[in-house]
């Protein structure tokens, strides 16, 4: 059965000055997506579908170039929950109690321009698309956001997805069944060999 494994992106710069979606890999981050890279080689991807957000996409080309430059293709709507342009990064705690707050009321407009619910729709639309084009034997691999991936995954498995999200590190990914999106397997931290 083929998989769809969602990538949540390696290390960023996270700078309080400027919007998280125009954040760009750190040279640790660039470092951590050699293991990351290995580790997707075993899914045989013929490519590699991102977010247009730099940190995905550095990481999808990155791994890419890895891969023996397969190809690397945006789809804005795997892009991160929202601009979050009314709610500034601020603090790690700061930060975690809108994640917290987000997962717990999905319809409620927490920050940014979409609700949770709004968020994962729009990634699922990006999911199907996905799909619909590639062959039923092929290995999905997407390069994206752990705030939507968790939010596709929590649709289809019961989990607790605050808690899933804080265990994610950059990079890290979930490995599921396709179509069925039932969670195989979740690599917390995909950076390390």
């Amino acid at each position: 059965m083929a998989k769809l494994v969602l990538v949540k992106h390696s290390n960023s710069n996270h700078n309080p000055a400027q919007p998280a979606q125009d954040w760009e890999l750190t040279p640790e981050g660039y470092e951590r997506c050699k293991p990351l890279a290995k580790r997707l080689a075993t899914y045989r991807p013929r490519r590699l579908f991102c977010s247009s957000m730099p940190k995905a996409l550095q990481t999808a080309r990155s791994v890419a170039e890895d891969l023996e430059n397969i190809p690397v293709i945006e789809r804005p709507l795997l892009a991160e929950h929202s601009r979050r342009t009314n709610a500034p990064y601020g603090s790690v705690a700061a930060f975690d109690a809108h994640i917290r707050q987000l997962f717990e009321t999905p319809d409620e407009l927490v920050f940014g321009d979409e609700t949770a619910n709004q968020a994962r729709q729009r990634f699922q639309r990006g999911i199907l698309s996905l799909l619909e084009i590639a062959d039923p034997a092929e290995n999905i691999v997407v390069l994206t956001h752990g705030t939507v991936a968790v939010l596709f995954a929590a649709q289809y498995n019961t989990i607790d997805s605050y808690d899933l999200w804080r265990k994610l590190k950059m990079p890290s990914f979930i490995e599921m069944e396709s179509p069925d999106f039932r969670i195989c397997r979740v690599i917390e931290d995909a950076g390390i060999d």
